[in-house]
């Protein structure tokens, strides 16, 4: 996810959340959940706003055995 400041929209952070091993994004779910963190972020960092949310495709959670 990409945050600019308001007041200078030219500096800008990128802030890769981090998901609970127990949760797999995929990318249908991850624009969903990415303005969910994305809102989250803002809350808590007021003088930011979200510009982008960007999805890729990462490593696939381990399979279990039973």
């Amino acid at each position: 996810m990409v945050f600019c400041l308001i007041a200078d929209p030219t500096q800008c952070r990128t802030v890769t959340p981090l998901i609970p091993d127990d949760q797999y994004l995929t990318m249908s779910n991850c624009p969903i959940a990415g303005q969910t963190e994305g809102a989250r972020w803002v809350d808590e960092h007021p003088n930011y706003r979200m510009t982008r949310v960007r999805c890729r495709i990462g490593n696939k959670p381990k399979e279990q055995s039973i």
